[in-house]
């Protein structure tokens, strides 16, 4: 499950350029920052990349400071 959800991560940093929004190199760092609340808020989700992403985006207001960082940092 948590090899999913780092899965999850790393293709949500860079399903951005599917939509033509340049996404830079990402980190451990960023993965990690999203972990929690992909469980929180897109569980039922998972493994779905796509969804997961629209999930974060759709609850962007509640997310943690850090993973509102890594979206904006990434174009997201």
């Amino acid at each position: 499950m948590v090899r999913s959800v780092t899965l999850v991560i790393a293709l949500l940093l860079s399903s951005a350029a599917w939509a033509g929004t340049q996404v830079g190199p990402h980190s451990q760092k960023d993965e990690d920052a999203c972990d929690r609340d992909a469980h929180r808020f897109c569980k039922e989700l998972i493994p779905d990349q796509l969804r997961v992403l629209v999930c974060l985006q759709t609850n962007r207001q509640k997310l943690s400071k850090a993973c509102q960082v890594v979206l904006q940092t990434h174009g997201v």
